[in-house]
Order: structure tokens, then C-alpha cells, then sequence
């Protein structure tokens, strides 16, 4: 048995395929369409309004995977068809990866670091100041030091 989650993307697959013409259900191997049928989740009800494209379906990751596998594997004739399908699919996760970008502000983790190496320069420049500062004993350790020295302790 496959993982939850992938036996509800099983499922969801199935049910998008009963939408898709038998002509292009008849390209996807018996086997795979058993093992998504054996794998698919019983418990999981979903319903699709067939009328709007896949991209407006409310479908999980793993399904779009699914549904893009099958695309690329028995659907795309030749090689120049597998080719521009690969590059939409990149095109997409780049521009997914963009928005992540925007809306999670990952750049965050460059400025972190940025930041953290301008503290580490500013933090030397503080030492090296430090350093630099004479140091005045008070009034009392001079006295305490000469009677020291008066005994050689």
C-alpha cells in the first residue's frame, strides 16, 4: 500500500481521466492504470467540473504530477512534443519559485547572511577599538600596587 497521499492523487488522477477521450486512455498501459487503480484510495470522494481546464481543478501536488507524467510519457508523440512539455513544466516551476520568492521573502536568508558578516566587520572594528583604548588603574590599585611592590609580593 502507497502512502495516503499519494492514494488520494491515485484517485484524483482516475476520476480526471473518466473527463479524458478514450483514445487517450487507450495509450496509457493496462499495468499503470491497474496499479493506479489497485493503489488508489477508497475512502477519498472528489468530484470535477470537467467543463474548466486542469489548471482551475482544485488538485493536490502529487496529482499534477501524475496527470503531467502521463502527459509526458504516453501522451507526447515525439520527441519535439516532450521537449516543449518540459520546457512549459520548467517554465512553470520558475515562475512558482518566483512567486515563492515574493511571498515568502526567501531573500531574506542572503540578507541574514549579509548582514551577520557586516556585524562580524563591525564587531572587529569594535575590538580593535577596544584595544586601542588605554587602560588607567584607579587611584587605589596604584597604591595597592606600590605597597606590593615595597614587599616584593
Amino acid at each position: 500500500m502507497v502512502n495516503e497521499r499519494y492514494g488520494i492523487a491515485m484517485a484524483e488522477t482516475l476520476l480526471y481521466l473518466k473527463g479524458i477521450s478514450q483514445d487517450d486512455i487507450n495509450r496509457i498501459p493496462d499495468k499503470f492504470m491497474n496499479f493506479l487503480k489497485n493503489n488508489a484510495s477508497q475512502n477519498y470522494e472528489c468530484k470535477f467540473d470537467y467543463t474548466r481546464p486542469l489548471k482551475e481543478l482544485d488538485l493536490k501536488n502529487e496529482t499534477r504530477g501524475l496527470i503531467s507524467m502521463i502527459c509526458l510519457e504516453y501522451w507526447c508523440e515525439t520527441e519535439e512534443q516532450k521537449n516543449s512539455f518540459r520546457e512549459h513544466l520548467n517554465k512553470n516551476e520558475k515562475q512558482y519559485r518566483e512567486e515563492l520568492r515574493k511571498k515568502y521573502n526567501i531573500d531574506v536568508f542572503e540578507n541574514r547572511k549579509n548582514n551577520e558578516h557586516e556585524h562580524n566587520i563591525k564587531e572587529n572594528i569594535n575590538v580593535s577599538e577596544v584595544a586601542m583604548v588605554d587602560y588607567k588603574d584607579s587611584a587605589f590599585r596604584k597604591i595597592l600596587n606600590k605597597i606590593k611592590s615595597l614587599f616584593n609580593i
